[in-house]
């Protein structure tokens, strides 16, 4: 490090590139949103969506707000029955709630909190985003917690006297691999290439206590993206203190589903958004007329599985759609039996889900002549022994367990954000939200959701992969963890388990190019959104990414003279640089 103490080398991180971005602002924000397009007549355009996640949702807030586009001039193309793609969601108490996720939220997310600004919740007059804020500020004041004292319980460890809460103040990290974490951070992007995170340390780093704490906290493996695990260093560097405790981590009051896309979807169906249901795309076709332009001129659909049609879309109309996705090709088991199981990675190459084939077939140079233009799907889809993961969903009828757990930890607490078995060949994390999570929920059910990232290993208890464990089999595995009986409290609850093979694909490494620009160059009316655009600085596997993308999408290809709020950099703070360094070092 030249000499450099941590410390100076930091500060001088801080510096250095809070000059740069001094100079950046005088320019205005250098990031894809400012158009190079001329602006669109909104009475005259018509805006096709590809997609009904959360990216699509928010494009057309945008689109109707900011670019002014008729509401009944957008539509809304979907394959399944409802929006919300990843994060939809299963409302059963009978038969056992079910989600793929809990999405952590930030005061950092300036796009999508932006969009949630401006569409109402549908309780007491106010917005998403005021409900968010309010519920959070409840839920973080000490009249709300219920709390008798004890410990808060972030990471489990196994010893000989049973389960222990473990003391995660202090990251445990080594000398050498301190000065590395420091060296990544301080390197330029592109010198990192492909690299894989564990390739960047000693062996002895994922199996500290920071690695533990932060690799269950986004989701990261050892072998994902340095490159992106550098992103996420520099765009969560404010959390560094709160890691033991997440206590920067801002949540919706119920699950995102009925929090944040049915009020988004009531909202734009009320102001006559066209949504399409049970449709799928199967391709799109270009104007052979417009040269080297990539211009849409239709989309070949399909209806409810059976029907074929053709969408015409004119130059002047603009299509926009979400690449890839997380949550295809997932396996959903029952209490009593396990997932189905996965298919060998050439029968998923061979036999693609239609959202990743329409991006594959854009990206073939042998059916568009447009294909470099849009990036490597095959980076993504193509490595599910790297990208996978196993969630489960408990549905438990009463509070015992809830009771059980409070007594061991020392104290009753009404939520626990998020606790890792940290020995868990697993890896496995449960978090307990604020009750009641769906709506409708009996008062007396608790519902949690966890997930393992090494579900290929043999379970401590199961003595199985988790990938062949029922609901049941996990959850007597969450429970021997604790110390706790099974009897009563697995007899009265229902688990779901749900194995997801692409979960982590927007982790996996990656070379330039690999995810296209959101407006491709020498696009006129295709613009592309979610977790495989690339977009400087922000990081992937949020809803910020994908709110980003689509904000950037709208202004762009509407010729408007505005730009998504730039992305926060806390490594520009002194403070916060200071901060995070005392984490580190400590």
């Amino acid at each position: 490090m030249d000499g450099k103490s941590p410390a100076k080398v930091v500060l001088s991180l801080g510096l250095h590139e809070a000059d740069q971005a001094m100079a950046e602002n005088t320019e205005g924000p250098k990031q894809q949103g400012r158009s190079r397009i001329g602006k669109r007549d909104p009475q005259d355009t018509h805006v096709y969506l590809i997609g009904g996640g959360i990216a699509s949702l928010v494009a057309t807030v945008h689109l109707i707000h900011d670019a002014e586009v008729p509401a009944k001039q957008v539509h809304i193309i979907e394959a399944a029955n409802k929006a919300g793609g990843a994060m939809s969601s299963v409302n059963s108490a009978e038969k056992g709630y079910s989600i793929r996720g809990t999405r952590k939220l930030n005061f950092t997310y300036h796009c999508l909190y932006d969009t949630l600004s401006k569409v109402p919740s549908g309780k007491d007059g106010r917005t998403i985003l005021q409900e968010i804020n309010s519920f959070n500020k409840y839920f973080n004041s000490p009249s709300h917690h219920k709390s008798t004292g004890g410990n808060p319980i972030r990471l489990v460890a196994a010893t000989d006297s049973g389960p222990r809460i473990v003391d995660a103040t202090k990251l445990n990290l080594e000398g050498g691999d301190k000065v590395k974490l420091l060296e990544l951070l301080l390197k330029e992007e592109s010198d990192i290439g492909d690299e894989e995170i564990q390739h960047c340390f000693s062996p002895r780093f994922c199996e500290s206590l920071f690695w533990d704490l932060w690799c269950t906290m986004y989701g990261f493996q050892p072998w994902h993206s340095a490159k992106e695990f550098r992103r996420y260093l520099h765009r969560f560097l404010h959390e560094f203190p709160n890691l033991q405790n997440m206590a920067g981590v801002e949540r919706t009051p119920m699950n995102d589903f009925e929090s944040v896309i049915l009020p988004l979807e009531k909202y734009l169906v009320d102001l006559g958004v066209d949504f399409r249901y049970g449709i799928t795309v199967e391709s799109l076709e270009f104007n052979k007329e417009s040269g080297d332009e990539i211009c849409v001129s239709k989309l070949n659909t399909k209806v409810a599985g059976t029907t074929n049609a053709a969408i015409d879309v004119r130059p002047q109309d603009i299509v926009l759609t979400t690449l890839g996705s997380m949550v295809s090709d997932c396996k959903v088991g029952s209490n009593v039996e396990q997932p189905p199981p996965m298919p060998k990675q050439a029968e998923i190459t061979e036999n693609l889900s239609l959202v990743w084939k329409l991006w594959t077939d854009l990206a073939n140079p042998e059916l568009n002549r447009h294909a470099a233009a849009f990036g490597d799907p095959a980076n993504f889809y193509s490595r599910v022994a790297n990208s996978n993961w196993l969630c489960f969903t408990v549905t438990l009828k009463n509070t015992d367990f809830m009771k059980r757990l409070g007594d061991w930890a020392g104290g009753q607490r009404d939520s626990y954000p998020l606790v890792t078995f940290r020995d868990s060949p697993w890896l496995v994390s449960i978090t307990i939200p604020n009750q009641p999570y769906f709506l409708g929920q009996p008062k007396e059910t608790v519902v949690l959701w966890g997930y393992g990232l090494f579900p290929d290993q043999d379970g401590t208890y199961a003595k199985k992969p988790m990938t062949k464990c029922s609901g049941q089999d996990i959850f007597k595995e969450v429970l021997g963890h604790l110390g706790f009986p099974t009897s009563p409290i697995l007899d009265r609850s229902i688990t779901i388990p749900v194995f997801m093979p692409f979960i982590g694909s927007p982790f996996v490494t990656r070379k330039e190019g690999d995810r296209p620009q959101v407006v491709p160059e020498k696009s006129v009316n295709l613009g592309l959104m979610g977790q495989f655009v690339e977009m400087e600085r922000d990081v992937t596997f949020t809803m910020e990414y994908s709110a980003r993308s689509a904000q950037t999408a709208v202004y762009a290809l509407m010729g408007l003279d505005k730009a998504p709020h730039q992305v926060y950099r806390g490594d520009h703070s002194v403070k916060v640089l200071g901060e995070a360094l005392k984490a580190i070092m400590g």
